[in-house]
């Protein structure tokens, strides 16, 4: 892919194509958010379930363990 620049003859397609790149980073920017977001929910969950029941025990929340495990990653 060449890198050729192209000339913008109306100023106002100037200022549409910074509103749309910046709209871009900032989806980009978001996406990236909620993919560590569900990135972390899984690691965590993962880490819970890894508990033996003793230890779910000593915590003192083994129920709200279970429920918590069965989630998706993508439910908070």
């Amino acid at each position: 892919m060449s890198d050729t620049a192209f000339t913008i003859r109306n100023p106002q397609h100037g200022l549409l194509l910074q509103t749309l790149a910046s709209c871009a980073d900032a989806m980009g920017t978001a996406a990236y958010a909620l993919v560590r977001e569900w990135w972390h929910s899984y690691r965590s969950r993962l880490e819970l379930a890894s508990f033996s029941h003793e230890q779910r025990k000593d915590l003192g929340f083994s129920a709200d363990l279970d429920c918590e495990t069965a989630k998706p990653f993508w439910k908070k």
